[in-house]
């Protein structure tokens, strides 16, 4: 490569698309750069790099080709023998930016930046794993090994020393604060105790000439150290709340001073940091808790600070005259979890913020407006953002995710490749499947603009216009036909309403159910005596079953979980009962099982785990080969609460009432969906989404019989069907995808059958 690069023939000629799965990643990146490929197919391939595996070009195949699809390209021109998603139409919002690398095991918590001694533009990143790395932003490679000696490393800021060393300076969940030399990758001087959790860090260049660091987090408190001697510094403020957002600037006057949100809800404070007395009156126009802190300059002189909030709004207020500028905005669906400024090349301040979305937005701080489209990268929600100037010239945003990744996104670029099909939702998050009269299999979605759309599997083209009636999300859809042979969709709102349609008349079907809460589950099932009903939870924690013709309740509430009821699923016992299967999310994290048409529960509760801190956000169910019916549960641990970020699948016999085998491992974040089939072998199978990709399980042996497939986005919902030509997998999440699935048959263990799992 380096050879074909130094005689400019890198190009297609050489790197085609049955070679680039095998390719050496880290050399070849190492030789283009970030954001130097040329053409399209390397295009394509820069951005899920980062996803390479050298002892699976499988799946790497797999990788470019939903890439290839997402960018508009031709995905038959990457090839292999042993693929298993081949992407048939994809509508997906694509990457405006690049994921440079994988930071380790764990989310990405803190982000800065610098420029070493000998020039180069640099990223220190620290992450859950308890490193601290470096990267080369031009070349988008490592610098050196990684950098150990925290639990897990919650806030990173840098800084210049008056001797010319170019140091990071990293906060701990171990609440130490450790000085790293960039350039010697030694530690400097001995680890400065804060006294609890580290989760903001700063630097400022005092007055008086001294670099310092001003760290908070927990236990309310905010600490000023001298980082040269590695001494406590200044006069730290008392805070009323912990400190989860901290900046420094530097006033007109001369003033170095910090910005914190350590003043309680919505409430943001001014200190002179030598004096350590406050500067004018809290700020407090945000009205919400203040989650991320960063300063800049207006071309008007004016220092002003962006503060992103939990609700995810975006405010600016003038530093010095402690005055809000402009109106807010919402920025982020979720909480604003990271903020950073920079100027572009034309003069623009702007400010970078990313989301517990998983986006990342650019906002011009003068106009007080947004740039550009949101940009799309990172699979998970946005922990951190900090800016940085390349050699070239180029200004970029470098963020760290909860997906464990770091992205790097040119901001004067404000590309749009890849914006989704004029009037679709910004984000789908349920869908299904039916087969109208007609013989035509029609997909039915709901997204967050309030609407239900059908479109045809065939092609991925919609189907009549949108059926509008819900106001707010719609989060939840099943299909079912009635007893005339109509085929309906049933949708659940946030608004609290069930909805009815008829999907051949493109009508409602009755006036709407009111269930008195968000709706988060859709189930639908044919009762004993004909009548099809769907399943949804009704005010927080019960379970409620309506007649889809009468729009009725049958029988009473079914009540027993203790949490918000977030999925739901139905099937039939070997006994012939129909049964629902519903899960609730944190601080109940239990799957129950209810007889419909008696209306009481089937068994005890089926629980594998700590509820208090799990969730169950996701239910399917299936019949394995040997008769038993299961249900599938895509599981989410509360990184809140225990520090972690863990996936898990959970396979129930509902007869037994137990565990079939252990937990499946699917990674780092949440199982938002879970689907089921049977492949041509007679494999019974689940597919589920998440925030790292989406993955096959054989439900007998507990093994993937597949690699995964990266998907740049969260996939909310999962549906499986079968297609003209083998089974269709339909993925719904920042826009909707049909990939079909190929599955080689296993192959045979030494005593001439299958390998199956141990119960």
């Amino acid at each position: 490569m380096e050879h074909a690069a130094a005689g400019a023939v890198l190009d297609g000629r050489v790197l085609s698309g049955e070679f680039l799965p095998y390719v050496d990643a880290l050399r070849l990146r190492t030789v283009i750069g970030l954001r130097k490929a040329q053409g399209d197919l390397l295009v394509s391939w820069s951005k899920v790099a980062y996803t390479w595996r050298w002892d699976d070009p499988s799946a790497n195949a797999d990788a470019l080709r939903f890439q290839v699809a997402v960018d508009g390209g031709m995905p038959d021109r990457v090839a292999h023998p042993e693929s298993t998603w081949q992407p048939r139409w994809v509508h997906w919002p694509g990457n405006n930016g690049e994921i440079m690398a994988r930071h380790g095991e764990g989310p990405v918590w803190a982000v800065a930046t610098a420029v070493l001694p000998d020039g180069r533009s640099v990223a220190v990143t620290g992450g859950d794993d308890g490193a601290v790395r470096v990267w080369d932003l031009a070349a988008g490679t490592p610098v050196g090994p990684p950098l150990t000696g925290h639990d897990s490393v919650r806030a990173m800021a840098t800084a210049v020393l008056p001797d010319g060393r170019v140091v990071a300076v990293s906060g701990g969940r171990d609440g130490m604060v450790r000085v790293w030399d960039l350039a010697s990758r030694t530690l400097v001087g001995e680890p400065m105790n804060h006294g609890d959790w580290v989760t903001a860090v700063a630097t400022a260049v005092l007055p008086d000439g001294r670099v310092v660091a001003v760290t908070g987090g927990g236990a309310s408190m905010m600490r000023v150290w001298d980082l040269p001697a590695g001494t406590p510094a200044g006069h730290p403020p008392t805070s009323p709340a912990n400190i989860w957002a901290l900046a420094t600037a530097v006033l007109s006057d001369g003033r170095t001073v910090t910005v914190d949100g350590g003043g309680g809800r919505g409430v943001v404070r001014v200190w002179d940091v030598g004096a350590g007395t406050p500067v004018g009156d809290p700020l407090t126009d945000l009205d919400d808790w203040v989650t991320e802190l960063a300063c800049a300059v207006l071309p008007d002189g004016r220092t002003v600070t962006v503060a992103g909030g939990f609700g995810g709004k975006v405010r600016l207020w003038d530093v010095a005259a402690g005055t809000p500028v402009g109106e807010s905005q919402r920025g982020h669906q979720g909480a604003v979890e990271g903020v950073a400024t920079a100027v572009l090349p034309d003069g623009r301040p702007v400010a970078v913020t990313g989301g517990r979305d998983g986006k990342v937005r650019v906002w011009d701080l003068a106009a007080g407006t947004a740039v550009g489209l949101p940009l799309n990268g990172h699979i998970d929600a946005v922990k951190a953002v900090a800016t940085a100037v390349l050699p070239d010239g180029r200004s970029v945003a470098v963020t760290g995710g909860e997906d464990g990744t770091v992205g790097v996104w040119d901001l004067a670029a404000e590309t749009t490749v890849g914006e989704p099909p004029r009037d679709t939702p910004a984000f789908v998050w349920a869908v299904a499947s039916v087969v109208l009269a007609d013989g035509r299999t029609i997909v039915v979605t709901g997204g967050d603009d309030g609407k239900v759309r059908m479109w045809n599997l065939a092609d991925g083209m919609p189907v009549g216009e949108p059926l509008s009636g819900h106001k707010g999300t719609v989060e939840a859809v099943a299909t079912a036909v009635l007893p005339d042979g109509r085929p309906v969709a049933v949708s659940g709102g946030v608004d609290g309403t069930v909805r009815v349609w008829d999907l051949a008349a493109r009508r409602p079907v009755g006036l709407p159910m009111a269930a008195r809460y968000p709706v988060r589950a859709v189930a639908t099932a044919v009762l004993a005596d004909g009548r099809v009903v769907a399943v949804t939870n009704y005010g927080e924690a019960w379970v409620r079953v309506w007649d889809l013709v009468t729009g009725a309740p049958v029988g009473e509430n079914l009540v027993g979980h203790n949490g918000v009821v977030t999925a739901a699923a139905t099937t039939a016992l070997p006994d012939g009962r129909v049964v629902a299967v519903t899960g609730a999310g944190f601080h109940d994290g239990s799957v129950r099982v209810w007889d419909l048409a008696a209306g009481t529960p089937v068994g005890e509760p089926l629980i594998d785990h700590d509820p208090w801190h799990w969730a169950v956000m996701a239910v399917a169910t299936a019949v394995l080969p040997d008769g038993r019916v299961v249900a599938v549960t895509g599981n989410a641990l509360d990184p809140y609460m225990t520090g972690k970020a863990e996936e898990t699948v959970r396979v129930w016999d509902l007869a037994a009432g137990t565990q079939v085998g252990q937990p499946l491992s699917a990674g780092k974040g949440t199982v938002w969906a879970v689907a089921t089939a049977v492949l041509p072998d007679g494999r019974t199978v689940a597919v589920t989404g998440g925030g790292e990709a989406v993955r096959l399980w054989d439900l007998e042996t507990g093994r993937p019989p597949s690699h995964p497939l990266p998907v740049n986005g969260a996939v909310r919902g999962i549906d499986v069907v079968m297609g003209p030509d083998g089974l269709r997998v339909l993925l719904v999440g920042s826009g909707t995808a049909c990939v079909e699935l190929s599955v080689n048959e296993p192959e045979a263990d030494t005593r001439g059958r299958q390998a199956r799992r141990p119960d």
